[in-house]
């Protein structure tokens, strides 16, 4: 065998030796240090689980300048006002240097178990119901109020949707439950309290996301609800995708 193709052949199984190493180094290491970023930001004990896969070929991404095909999935995480929910994040790319960089193809969603939908449906509602379940792909919603003299318990079924970035609700049913009593009758009973489950709305929700967050889409299964988000790529390296958005 010649010897600058034993030089080659050596250098190759080096590169392999090498390259096998760095992809094990990377794959050992990365997933620490972004649940540590995980949990700092959220405020999580070390004993909360922070779930991170790697997808494709570390080394490779890392010579792009990045971690690549990454997603991070977090359970009872502490979310806003009160809201418990399972975290998931991916990105196609995360670059090392996140303070310049773009993410690629970043998404997110939230999933708020049926049991814990307690302040989505109150935020939904204005406030009006104080109860709620799932029911195939609605919300089914309640509250006991005042009227003619009696306890009546409410329940409105409600289908939510997304709509230019904003949260359509719409009124599918309305009943009280015991009572003969139709929509007009239970408006004029209650004084206008029940307005906010009587007709469809559109509901901003951008001043309760960062600037850099797009509300794509929301699931309603029997299990819970699940809110999916998308992600402007400077989100990490521009602060003002990171501030509070607006309504308009």
């Amino acid at each position: 065998m010649p010897r600058w193709l034993k030089v080659v052949i050596a250098l190759v199984v080096s590169v392999g030796v090498l390259a096998g190493l760095a992809e094990w180094g990377l794959r050992l290491i990365v997933p620490g240090v972004v649940e540590s970023q995980v949990r700092s930001k959220l405020d999580l004990p070390k004993s909360h689980p922070v779930d991170v896969e790697m997808g494709g070929s570390a080394l490779l991404h890392a010579i792009q300048g990045g971690v690549g095909d990454i997603e991070v999935e977090i359970p009872d995480a502490p979310i806003a006002d009160g809201v418990i929910a399972s975290l998931t994040f991916r990105a196609d790319q995360v670059p090392f240097a996140v303070t310049t960089g773009d993410l690629t193809n970043p998404s997110a969603a939230i999933f708020v178990p049926a049991e814990k939908l307690g302040p989505v449906i109150s935020m939904l509602t204005s406030g009006v119901a104080d109860t709620g379940k799932t029911s195939g792909g609605d919300l089914v919603v309640g509250r006991t109020i005042d009227a003619l003299g009696f306890q009546v318990p409410i329940e409105a079924t409600l289908n939510l949707a997304v709509e230019d970035g904003q949260v359509r609700v719409e009124p599918t049913g309305l009943s009280a439950v015991g009572f003969d009593l139709s929509s007009e009758q239970l408006a004029a009973a209650t004084g206008g309290l029940l307005d906010p489950l009587l007709s469809t709305r559109l509901m901003c929700v951008s001043d309760k996301l960062p600037a850099g967050v797009t509300l794509e889409d929301i699931t309603v299964t029997t299990g819970g609800a699940r809110v999916g988000v998308s992600l402007a790529p400077d989100f990490l390296s521009n602060a003002a995708q990171r501030a509070p958005g607006t309504c308009e």
